[in-house]
């Protein structure tokens, strides 16, 4: 007889079960049953299920016998053969109501279920492998469904192929000993309801029952698949790199940083501004437009009426300066231009309206179409400039900016005469404002499609010029549906106001817009109370500063906004708006060198 010791200790090198596995033995009538046996009724005063008397077995160690008189479980006396199959049973009648429809499909159940014939064994006797002081017909292991999975595949080792196991969802006993001495098979199980009620057998657990004389050729198989590779616990690839959340990853690029083994690029410092986490500093930029072409020895002119130029002014200057952000930053009156609005240009200062298109005869709105940005005016040429700037600066953000629906209305009717408008004829202050949202939209999509931001710039919206009833009333509105029509598309949004904000902060936060570009002007500290990082700030050194400011004012006014705003990310130093033309390019350097030295993550 095969050492069963041995078959159970390379069971537990291979297999690791984590309850004993089993020797079930059927017995004939006349055959002896080995020395302290324990059985149910005689020893115990109950009587067991089979489900339950395995699970005693594989729990406790105990070797078990159980007869017809020990035995409480109906169907598990049938399928063993120790009593006859009645009508009742075959019927269908056990299965109806509880595990099949009808009594005629319960018939067909009951037929499917494999039995011995009657009378053929009088005792099933149970015991713990290695202790088991007989040859079994089956051995039984119980196990996770990788454990069962590594029995599969050695019992397949010689033969290849598939196992067939087939399953009803009751009375597994039959499965676990009828089947596999019948057929010679080794079976899959899946353990019944009783099993799991009676043998308390757990959610995760399955069984394998082999055939005796198969347990030669399933343990070569675990031997020839261990040595393949496969093993049980199931081996791990561990040989990648993980992924960890993202503020993980953050403090590890900064001490690569710290150690010269990375850098950051502009791109790098935003996005940690938008994610609220961090880099290794606060990202910043002075807004730069028609200073970038003073810069580079141009009019204001030349570099507001000319893409080309207006590119390379742009780009020359960030390579000198390698800001966070750099800006396609034209005029502020282009779109109401393109409306029909006649500006002046001076040579060497930013243009503005003249005679606004709306200025005598507001009834023309009603004759107007939205302008065409790939046809009228200037815009062509800006989205000219957007597309050059895309395409030669990767290493930091590059945003368009389009006047907001409010700025566009001012450009056209003229400041006043809409402030009048809104108590006088607020009718058509609101066709007026939908007729420049559909156009800032318009133009907002051409500017999204050169691949650069979108922000949309009202110069005339702060309370510095309307009221927060007008904002609220008039304007409010529009930006919440410029936001969520661009949010509709996935493309985020920053809102500039220009001028004193504090009244309508929550309601500019409530617009919903991603970042809000604030005024030296406003309250830092108050945004960042309101905002409660809802939106990324972006702000606010004054703009004064970098025309005829100190060294020592510059460096104060940098310090104290990276104090206010930069705590808690989602925010970027800028200057309150853009920088005037005539900027001198050492305030503009102090700036940067300033933000640098106060803006490390320690500090800030």
């Amino acid at each position: 007889m095969i050492d069963l010791k041995k078959v159970n200790e390379e069971l537990a090198e291979y297999i690791r079960p984590q309850t004993f596995p089993l020797a079930i033995r059927m017995l004939k009538a006349g055959e002896r049953m080995p020395e302290k046996v324990r059985m149910p009724l005689r020893d115990f005063k109950n009587r067991y299920a089979t489900c339950q008397a395995i699970s005693v077995v594989r729990r406790y160690g105990w070797t078990l016998a159980l007869t017809k008189e020990d035995m409480h479980c109906s169907p598990g006396i049938l399928i063993l053969g120790f009593d006859k199959a009645l009508r009742f049973y075959t019927e269908g009648n056990l299965c109806e109501g509880m595990y099949t429809e009808t009594a005629e499909a319960g018939a067909r159940s009951e037929a499917a279920v494999d039995k011995f014939e009657l009378g053929k064994y009088q005792t099933i006797l149970l015991a713990p492998l290695d202790r088991a002081p007989f040859e079994p017909d089956v051995i039984v292991i119980y196990g996770n469904p990788a454990q069962v999975m590594r029995l599969v595949q050695g019992a397949l080792w010689k033969q290849g192929g598939k196992l067939s196991s087939s399953f009803g969802g009751r009375i597994d006993c039959a499965d676990i000993i009828v089947t596999p001495m019948k057929t010679g098979e080794p079976q899959i199980i899946i353990p019944c309801s009783g099993d799991r009620i009676f043998g308390q057998t757990q959610d995760h657990e399955m069984a394998f029952s082999i055939p005796f004389a198969r347990i030669e050729g399933v343990l070569e198989g675990l031997r020839g698949t261990h040595k393949g590779g496969i093993r049980y616990p199931v081996t791990s690839f561990l040989d990648y790199e993980a992924k960890f959340p993202p503020k993980y990853v953050d403090l590890m690029k900064i001490w690569q940083v710290k150690e010269g083994k990375a850098k950051y690029t502009g791109m790098d410092h935003v996005k940690a501004a938008y994610k609220r986490s961090f880099t290794d500093r606060v990202p910043f930029y002075p807004i730069i437009g028609a200073y970038a072409g003073v810069r580079n020895g141009m009019t204001v002119r030349e570099y507001l009426q000319d893409a080309k130029k207006l590119a390379e002014a742009q780009i020359r200057t960030y390579e000198e300066l390698r800001q966070d952000v750099v800006v396609v930053m034209a005029d502020l009156v282009k779109e109401a231009e393109a409306a029909g609005s006649k500006l002046r240009f001076p040579e060497n200062d930013i243009c503005s309206v003249e005679r606004p298109v709306l200025a005598d005869d507001k009834g023309r709105l009603a004759k107007m179409e939205v302008p065409d940005p790939m046809k009228v005016g200037r815009l062509p040429m800006y989205l000219e400039a957007c597309e050059r700037m895309a395409s030669a600066i990767k290493d930091s953000p590059v945003g368009g900016v389009v006047v907001g629906p409010w700025g566009i209305a001012v450009a056209m009717r003229g400041a006043e005469r809409l402030i009048m408008d809104t108590f006088d004829d607020p009718a058509f202050v609101h066709d007026l404002m939908r007729f420049t949202t559909e156009f800032a939209k318009r133009f907002g999509e051409a500017v999204k499609d050169t691949k650069v931001g979108l922000s949309f710039s009202e110069p005339a919206s702060s309370c510095s010029l309307i009221s927060p009833e007008i904002y609220r009333e008039f304007v409010k509105p529009y930006h919440t549906e410029l936001v969520n029509y661009f949010k509709e598309r996935r493309v985020g949004t920053s809102l500039h106001i220009c001028g004193y904000i504090d009244p309508i902060m929550e309601d500019i936060v409530e617009t919903g817009v991603g970042a809000i570009s604030m005024d030296a002007l406003s309250s830092l500290e108050r945004m960042v109370q309101v905002s409660k990082k809802r939106s990324v700030i972006i702000g606010n050194v004054a703009t004064t500063l970098f025309e005829r400011g100190t060294r020592e004012e510059m460096e104060g006014a940098v310090k104290k906004c990276i104090e206010i705003g930069a705590r808690g990310s989602a925010f970027i130093l800028a200057s309150g708006c853009e920088i005037p033309p005539n900027s001198r390019k050492e305030n503009v350097q102090w700036f940067m060198d300033a933000a640098i030295k106060y803006g490390t993550y320690e500090q800030a």
